[in-house]
């Protein structure tokens, strides 16, 4: 019916199209974290931090870091190796802070992207100010790079083995 090397053709066409389609599964998990919410109380000089981050599996797809800068400078960071909430991280942090002070915070995804916020602490007797704004970085993390690379080896492996049975055949 079909010749052999339009029957390799074929073979090998099915093949990359369902690692395509795999693939785009693996990618479409892949989000960065967000909105960013940070408030700080001058009474108590406690900063918090909620991060939301949407994941079906809290042990793989994480937020693995918060950083916390007042005034550009870094003063206290915290790491994750999972998220204890599937829809959000809320993280306190003890930062002395004056009226004037801008406070930061970065958010980074065990599997893609980042998100910061800032707040200038108000001269004013509030305790609490809060600021959804947010610099969102698409920008893959090195972990998504890695499993994508592997995928892509391994069905090139798989492609090459197919194509030497069928070649024998």
């Amino acid at each position: 019916m079909f010749s052999m090397s339009r029957r390799k053709s074929l073979i090998l066409l099915g093949i990359i199209s369902v690692l395509f389609l795999a693939s785009k599964g693996m990618v479409a998990e892949a989000h960065t974290p967000g909105p960013i919410v940070l408030e700080y109380n001058i009474g108590t000089g406690v900063l918090t931090v909620t991060v939301t981050h949407s994941t079906s599996d809290v042990n793989s797809h994480y937020i693995y870091e918060i950083v916390v800068e007042k005034n550009s400078v870094q003063v206290d960071i915290k790491t994750y190796t999972n998220q204890s909430s599937s829809s959000q991280v809320v993280e306190t942090f003890s930062v002395a802070a004056v009226a004037g002070d801008v406070l930061r915070a970065s958010a980074k995804c065990s599997v893609s992207g980042q998100i910061s916020g800032e707040i200038t602490v108000p001269s004013t007797t509030t305790t609490t100010t809060t600021s959804t704004s947010a610099t969102t970085s698409t920008t893959p993390d090195y972990t998504i790079i890695a499993i994508l690379t592997a995928t892509a080896i391994i069905a090139i492996g798989i492609v090459l083995v197919l194509l030497v049975i069928i070649g024998r055949r």
